[in-house]
């Protein structure tokens, strides 16, 4: 059996990290960009209050789509993986959100 070289990127812990950290950037660029002048707690507290944090942080996860796809591109099935089990871990934290 032909064994092939992997690329050092292609492993489920950069796809999981990447997964987990660029829903986070986008959320506090959406949150420097717009709303910077109340603190970050008020913020969220706010956001809490109308309902929107978890429909805001739903939208910061969908670019994991982006990344998801780019790794399938390269073919890096691996991190692609890993990119899939960060969002899953996001979905369910919204259906726990939910549930409260």
């Amino acid at each position: 059996m032909i064994r092939e070289k992997r690329n050092k990127y292609d492993k489920t812990e950069v796809g999981f990290i990447a997964g987990a950290f660029l829903p986070i950037l986008i959320f506090l660029g959406i949150y420097f960009f717009g709303e910077n002048e109340i603190p970050f707690s008020k913020y969220l507290s706010n956001l809490w209050h109308l309902h929107a944090l978890v429909k805001l942080g739903s939208l910061c996860v969908f670019a994991n789509l982006l990344i998801f796809m780019g790794f399938i591109r390269k073919k890096y099935e691996h991190a692609a993986r890993g990119v899939l089990g960060a969002t899953i871990l996001y979905a369910l934290a919204v259906l726990i959100s939910r549930a409260f």
